[in-house]
This record gives C-alpha cells, structure tokens and sequence, in this order.
C-alpha cells in the first residue's frame, strides 16, 4: 500500500488515502468471501479485483510520468474515487466478519444487493476509464458549446444518481434496526379517555386523549370472527413486522409516519397500528379528500410546481422503503397518502408569508404513505381475490384482474398502483370523482360501464403520452410511463427482476424511477 501511495505523490493530497483506503476495503471483502459457499463469490471476487486493477493502474500511469494534470481533473478524481469507496464500503457491510472455520451462504436478497453494487462499480469504473481516455487523447482543449451541454445533462444525472445511492443507504440503515428488540406492542388506554372519529376519505380514525391532549392516527388490521388462532397469531406477527418497519423509519425523508407500536383488540378481531403526529405537522387530510374538495375542483391548483414533483418523490421513496424491507403495500390510492399542514409557525419563512397563504391550497403540505391493513412480506403466501369496488380496481395492473396462478400481488403491481397516482398529481384529480370531467370520465364508456383492465392500461398511457409532458413535462411523463408499463419501456420485462425463488425484486426498478424524478430540475 505505501508503494501504491509514494508512486501518486504528486497527486493531490486526498487521493493517495483514497486509493489506499479503497484498495485495503476491496482486499477485505476477498477475505471475508472466503467463508461463504456459492459460486457467486467467485465473479465477485473477479469484479474486485478487476476494478482495483484497473483503477490504480489508470492512476499509477497519470502520476508515475511526471505529467502535469489540471486542477479539475484531480478534483473528478477525487470524486469519482470517493463513489467508488463508497461502493466498496457497502460490499464490505453486506458480508460480515466471520471466525475461523465458519461458513456461510449466500441469501437471494444478498445477492441481489451485491449484483447491484456490482453494476455500480462497473459503470462507474467505466466512466473513470472514459474521462481518463478523453483527457490523454484530447489533453485540455476547449469542447465545442454541444458538448458541454451533454456533459451539463451528464452532471444531473450523476448528481441524481448520487441523492439515489445516499437515500439507499439512509434506508438500508433504518432496516437494520428493525432486527433489534424493540418492544412494540402498547397497553390498552382507558376508554373513557380516549375519543375517536374518522377521517374523511379514508379508513384510518383519529384518537385524541383527553388527559394528554395528544392525538393519533390509528389504523386497523382485522381478521374474521372465524380464524384459527394461528391466523391470528400470523396477523400479529405481520403486524408486528409492519410496525417495526415504520417504528425505525425516518418520516421526513422517507415519506412514512412513524409508528408508536400496535394494539390488540381481541374483542373486535383486530390489530391497531398508532401513528403519533409528526412535529411541527397538523390538520391532517387524504389527497382523495383534497381532490374531492369542491374548492380544488373550482379553482385548481395555487401551489408552486416544484412542491407537486416532491410530493411525488415522497410518495416514491415510501414505495421503495418497504420495497426494501421485502413488503408489498398493495393499495397504492389516493386514499392511503395523507398529507399535513404545517403549523403557521413551522411554515418556512412563515414571517415573510401573510398568515392565508402558509397552509393548503397555497402552500402544499408533507405526505405521507399510509394503509397498510393489507401490506404483506413478498413471498408469503397470498389469496387471489378479485377486487368488486371500482374505485380501488382502477389502480390495479391488468395482472391483477386475471386472478390466474402466477398473479400473486408483487411488487411490480405496487408500481403500475403508483403510475396511475403520479397521473393523478400531474391532474390535480382523481380517477375516483366521476364528475372530474378530464379525469374522471376516462375510466368510463360511452355506455356507462367501466372499462376493462386492459382499456385502462391504454388509457392511463394516451395520458401519460399526451397531457402529461405539457403538464409537468417529458422527465415526469417518463416517469409515469416507466410505471405503468413496467420494464417493457426498458426493452426487458418483469421476469428480469426475479430472484432464483420467483421473487420479483422490485427495489432495483423502484430505485431507477427515483433517480428520474431526481432529474427533474425546476
């Protein structure tokens, strides 16, 4: 490693630590590789030290000759070897140490987080090699104005691709709480204390307790008067795991309430998910409740375009924190995000806002995903019943409807759910309001029937392809059609996302959808 460190000397003073650093992480790995069984671990072992190779090649051969490199190309150097360290960093987490003599397997999750990381070495070690190629072929000649803006185009992308990796992680973190102990299940609070009423357009209640002042949200999972105490005790511990889940995530960035923990109600056959209001956030409102708001339907949308594009990026983040966690939500609707006021004194320059324009429709609130009465592991096992209530059907995949083996709800399915809500910010309304003259007619016939899943699909694409662009423009109608049709508008299908179980691993698409609408620049 001195050796590696004394022949780049007369590089800038951050590369030669990271060149060492990142050569000792991969010569880490390689050894922790040893104690697992799987031919896996042999073509990563091969990636590795492939990329080490190569990368302290490219550097021993820009530094070793006494050539004289320009300030910026150390600084994207620097750069670019601080995302390589960092990939580097993750392998190293996903495989622990292990004592001498222990062995260890391969899981199809890990492996499918591995692959991952070794498409990002790969296509960042490629771009390394494309710069360092340009600057010995080109040396520091001026580019003409056309390639500047590609390279500018280039830049958002690697900035995107950068947020995308950095909330991975944020998320990756999170989910490793949920393997602590963490005692979730809450006492029963006094009924006399307690106080609850529905919140409109919705299934969730509020609770407020009348000692304390402090209200919740409380949601419901209920099981049949009928079920054998090992249904019920399966209800709990998928509660339990939802719960935990929601317990360790972060709300503000991830677009998830936090949870308190869960009740059992024995008496009414049911489970209770408590979500305390976040911080500084009240008034909370459904966005199908917001869109059925005859003052929304009457005047539009008042608040700025870049709050809708990051409403659409919680939403989505939501989506892939419990992609990740290896659940499926299954009723991604208008109905399932909440979205709270800030409170006037928690509204940002609140001093500079007159006091009507800091909360909805002026200003757009946080959202949040919320109903998860039906969310469920991946690969549990699932009933396949068809969905007789219209205003949830349409946001089901054409997959969905055929009810044939193999139709088991995935993750996939959750993602068409969310192209047909991204429609719906784009609109500022729901498929749901038959009235909602744009909108909400195009669900329907001429002949008043609703059309068939497959109408549908065709439906939700004329709009993505026709109003959509002019809406929220081309980056987002992307976006909205990535959704709906899946990996066909990648050139690949679903069955690319499967592990060796027939697990669709849906993470990796979610992730790509993210990094599209971080390239969204307003």
């Amino acid at each position: 490693m001195a050796d590696i460190a004394l022949g780049i000397a007369g590089l800038a003073v951050g590369i030669p630590g990271l060149v060492q650093v990142t050569l000792s992480i991969g010569d880490a790995i390689r050894k922790r590789l040893v104690h697992y069984e799987d031919d896996f671990k042999r073509l990563l072992d091969i990636v590795i030290r492939i990329n080490k190779s190569q990368s302290n090649d490219m550097l021993l051969y820009f530094f070793s000759e006494d050539q004289t490199v320009p300030q910026e190309l150390q600084d994207e150097l620097i750069e670019m070897f601080q995302v390589l360290r960092g990939i580097f960093e993750r392998l190293l987490f996903m495989f622990p140490e292990a004592k001498v003599g222990e062995k260890f397997k391969i899981t199809p999750a890990l492996k499918a987080r591995a692959q991952e990381a070794i498409e990002q070495l790969e296509e960042w070690n490629d771009r390394f090699f494309k710069r360092a190629l340009v600057f010995v072929m080109f040396g520091r000649r001026k580019l003409p104005r056309t390639t500047y803006e590609s390279l500018e185009e280039d830049e958002h992308g690697i900035v995107a691709l950068k947020k995308v990796e950095k909330l991975r992680d944020i998320i990756y973190e999170s989910l490793e709480g949920t393997k602590k102990s963490t005692r979730l299940l809450l006492p029963q609070p006094d009924a006399a204390d307690e106080t609850r009423t529905p919140l409109a357009n919705s299934s969730l209640q509020l609770s407020t307790r009348k000692s304390t002042e402090q209200t919740y949200l409380v949601e419901y999972r209920t099981y049949s008067d009928d079920a054998r105490e090992h249904e019920v005790q399966n209800h709990r511990r998928v509660v339990r795991e939802v719960a935990s889940i929601l317990h360790h995530a972060d709300a503000r960035l991830m677009g998830i309430l936090h949870c308190e923990g869960f009740l059992w109600d024995s008496l009414s056959n049911r489970f209770e998910l408590r979500f305390p209001f976040p911080g500084g956030l009240t008034k909370p409102r459904t966005f199908l409740d917001i869109l059925k708001d005859p003052e929304t339907q009457r005047t539009g949308v008042k608040h700025p375009l870049n709050q809708r594009i990051s409403f659409a990026k919680r939403i989505v983040r939501a989506v892939f924190m419990l992609h990740a966690a290896g659940f499926v939500h299954k009723q991604i609707r208008p109905d399932n995000v909440l979205i709270f006021d800030h409170t006037v004194t928690d509204t940002p320059s609140a001093e500079k806002i007159p006091t009507e324009r800091r909360q909805y429709p002026y200003t757009l609130g946080e959202p949040f995903l919320i109903g998860f009465d039906t969310a469920r592991k991946v690969d549990a096992a699932t009933l396949l019943l068809s969905e007789h209530d219209w205003q949830k059907s349409i946001y089901l995949s054409p997959e969905r409807h055929r009810l044939q083996h193999g139709d088991e709800f995935q993750m996939h399915h959750d993602i068409f759910s969310l192209g047909v809500l991204l429609l719906e910010i784009a609109f500022w309304a729901t498929f749901q309001d038959r009235a909602a003259g744009h909108l909400g007619k195009r669900v329907w016939k001429g002949d008043g029937t609703l059309r068939s899943p497959a109408e549908l699909k065709s439906a939700y694409l004329a709009l993505a392809k026709g109003a959509v662009p002019r809406l929220l423009g081309q980056k987002y109608a992307d976006v909205v059609t990535a959704c709906l049709t899946g990996l066909e508008s990648e050139g690949a299908s679903a069955k690319d996302l499967e592990d060796e179980d027939g697990i669709v691993v849906g993470t990796r698409y979610v992730m790509a959808i993210i990094k599209k609408l971080e390239e969204i620049s307003i």
